[in-house]
């Protein structure tokens, strides 16, 4: 799996990078600044995946006496800091946009804008296909994440492509407004993106803070543990569960029946461990925390 996961990494490092030095030329040449802007998501995706290949890396290792519950919270801090770059980009993009429309737009030659789209088009694909498989494949956030932005890419690409493609059919048509379009483009883009990492950091922050996961996500951890539960004596029990990048924590507090308040250690091992082993499938032993008591307040 790890190994599956660094091989996403690496093609998306290289297509990012190859995107971008491509997106540069083509903007150079055709005077786009909406191809400059793709060349500059490029660019920071670029930038981004290098350090995401060393978090892959980090969440990788075992807990030590620095990091004593493990690395996995490096995942939803990265995906934040991703997130808040992806943000401060596109509203520098918009920015410039708004001001180009008051200075009467930009000329630009859309044949050449054109067939780059085309070009960036298939790329983008072919990429989000093959990292989608990987992410489905390995359940990586990362890789996930990762795919989604290679997705909104191909989108993206393929709006500018039809923009452009009109553009340059009937670009005598346009008249006066042709100027504009490359402007209009940047901010149609902009408008499409702002959601993607809002949400993504909302979700990831959420998960830095160590907020509840999804309903789902605790409905399939509560049923497994009644099932695990079944032959403990306990009277009630409470569930806290978090989540951080592809790890979960739990904090099982157990009411004992009345009579076992005096029940030998060894005896409250034994459950624990088969508690443990019970929910191997949805919480590892370091992160999972178990404490019996005979105190209903505790719960």
């Amino acid at each position: 799996m790890e190994k599956l996961e660094n091989r996403g990494l690496w093609l998306s490092i290289t297509g990012c990078l190859f995107m971008a030095a491509l997106a540069f030329v083509f903007a150079h040449l055709s005077g786009s600044a909406a191809i400059f802007l793709d060349g500059v998501f490029s660019l920071v995706n670029f930038l981004m995946s290098l350090v995401m290949l060393r978090v892959s890396r980090l969440i990788q290792r075992k807990a030590d006496p620095r990091f004593p519950f493990g690395y996995a919270s490096f995942e939803p801090a990265f995906n934040v800091l991703q997130s808040l770059v992806s943000l401060g980009v596109m509203l520098m993009a918009l920015s410039s946009a708004v001001f180009s429309l008051f200075r009467g737009g930009r000329e630009l030659d859309t044949g050449i804008a054109t067939i780059y789209a085309a070009v960036a088009s298939l790329g983008c694909l072919v990429i989000y296909l093959y990292l989608r498989r990987i992410g489905k494949v390995t359940e990586s956030s990362l890789i996930q994440v990762d795919a989604f932005t290679w997705m909104i890419d191909t989108v993206l690409s393929a709006v500018v492509l039809c923009a452009f493609a009109s553009a340059w059919h009937f670009g005598e048509k346009l008249g006066g407004f042709l100027p504009y379009l490359d402007a209009w483009l940047v901010i149609g883009m902009v408008v499409l993106m702002l959601p993607v990492p809002f949400r993504i950091l909302y979700q990831n922050l959420m998960e830095v803070l160590l907020a509840a996961p999804s309903a789902e996500h605790q409905l399939l951890i509560h049923q497994a543990f009644t099932k695990a539960m079944r032959d403990i004596p306990a009277q009630d029990w409470s569930l806290s569960i978090s989540k951080a990048g592809r790890s979960t924590y739990l904090h099982a507090r157990i009411l004992l029946k009345e009579g076992e308040d005096q029940c030998p250690i060894a005896l409250a091992d034994e459950w624990r461990e088969n508690l443990t082993e019970r929910m191997r499938d949805y919480v590892q032993e370091r992160e999972f925390d178990v404490v019996f008591t005979t105190d209903a307040s505790y719960l």
